[in-house]
């Protein structure tokens, strides 16, 4: 549900202000499982935090999008990573070390901090002001954005203004899914979800610390898992200093088949050990494996696809393909950790991480066919580049 009222509301209300309000259910949740005594009272938290992440996964795409200069553009686009890998680690720092009320009050401090930094100090979207025929208001934004001198931001308010103007005239309600560009976009960036989920990072992260204990490793699950997050934090600040150098197809493609390598080896060991064979002296390889696997991932497909949901998409139809795409990405995150226990079950460890390794040697073939490059490219090129 996040992602829909989020997309209606930052086309209704601006990115910024959708960002700020649904800031609130997130709180209230944190809020709840201080005090909660019940399972409903978790069932309503958990509630209220998607209704938060779906606004975050949906507006940050496109406010980044929309505020970055292209030549960073792909830079900013993965602040969202760093950051979500960066609350993964302060989780699994501290969560092994105090009680769930204290542990719930440490994560409203950052949700508190983002509430008043971005709202005393962040413009808007000058994209937003100018949809909404407030020029000023969109000057102002982009003297706060950027250091070029007045000319310079004149011009680039120009080019906001063409755009908007472009996708105005260019689609209609009746005609928006009749649009090449719009239907090869929500295509790469849907189908790019399907893979970021189906490559296995959301069942990798939730049970990490069950997989870690299935190996029989002399080190602990908690051990692993915390070297394991270290690890992820610094591989996605290195993507991000990769993206605007490597371009995002290269990424892609090399996370791709990074990801099929090391999914493969763990399967190999699981059926290995499944069939009773002396793995013992292997102790070390899922932890090598699991690093690997998230130092390739988030080269390319922990970031990449919410960068794309920024470059790929109209002014005019940019809120609505990144909820469709927030939406895809949570809703198989939702069914894959709802049915992987009964999938394991079925098929086993080692037949899961096949089929992970199975999808990611898929997303490369699609990567290589069907995902142009974006790196430096205006939102006009890119729009040219779809509609081929």
């Amino acid at each position: 549900m996040g992602p829909f009222f989020a997309g209606y509301c930052s086309d209704k209300f601006g990115r910024k202000r959708t960002l700020l309000i649904f800031s609130v259910p997130m709180l209230i949740s944190h809020l709840i499982v201080a005090f909660a005594s019940n399972a409903i009272e978790y069932y309503i938290a958990r509630f209220m935090m998607g209704l938060g992440a779906g606004c975050v996964f949906t507006v940050i795409p496109i406010y980044v999008g929309e505020i970055a200069e292209t030549k960073i553009r792909g830079l900013l686009g993965s602040v969202m990573a760093v950051l979500l890998s960066n609350g993964l680690l302060l989780v699994y720092t501290i969560g092994s070390y105090v009680n769930i009320m204290t542990l719930s009050f440490i994560l409203m401090i950052p949700v508190g901090l983002f509430m008043i930094f971005f709202g005393f100090f962040v413009p808007e979207s000058p994209y937003y002001f100018v949809a909404n025929g407030r020029k000023s208001s969109a000057i102002i934004s982009l003297s706060r954005l950027r250091t070029t001198d007045e000319s310079s931001i004149l011009q680039e308010l120009k080019e906001i203004e063409d755009v908007i103007n472009e996708a105005k005239a260019k689609y209609s309600v009746k005609e928006l899914f009749s649009s090449r560009s719009f239907i090869k976009g929500i295509t790469i960036t849907t189908t790019l979800m399907y893979f970021q989920q189906f490559i296995g990072i959301t069942i990798l992260l939730s049970y990490l610390e069950s997989i870690f204990t299935a190996t029989g490793s002399s080190i602990s699950p908690s051990s692993s898992t915390l070297i394991v997050a270290v690890v992820q934090s610094m591989s996605v600040l290195v993507s991000c200093l990769l993206v605007d150098r490597w371009g995002r197809r290269m990424l892609l493609l090399i996370a791709s088949l990074g990801c099929a390598s090391p999914l493969m080896v763990l399967a190999t060991f699981f059926y290995m050990k499944n069939s009773e064979m002396d793995v013992s002296s292997l102790w070390w390889l899922p932890i090598a494996c699991l690093m690997f696997f998230f130092i390739t991932f988030n080269f390319g497909m922990g970031s990449l696809p919410w960068t794309l949901v920024g470059e790929l998409f109209s002014a005019k139809t940019k809120a609505l393909a990144s909820s469709v795409t927030a939406f895809t990405c949570l809703f198989l995150a939702f069914l894959l950790t709802l049915i992987f226990p009964s999938l394991e079950q079925f098929i086993g460890f080692h037949g899961a991480f096949g089929l992970f390794a199975a999808n990611a040697v898929l997303c490369f073939f699609f990567v290589f066919w069907y995902v142009p490059e974006t790196k430096g490219k205006t939102f006009q090129e890119i729009s040219k580049i779809l509609e081929e």
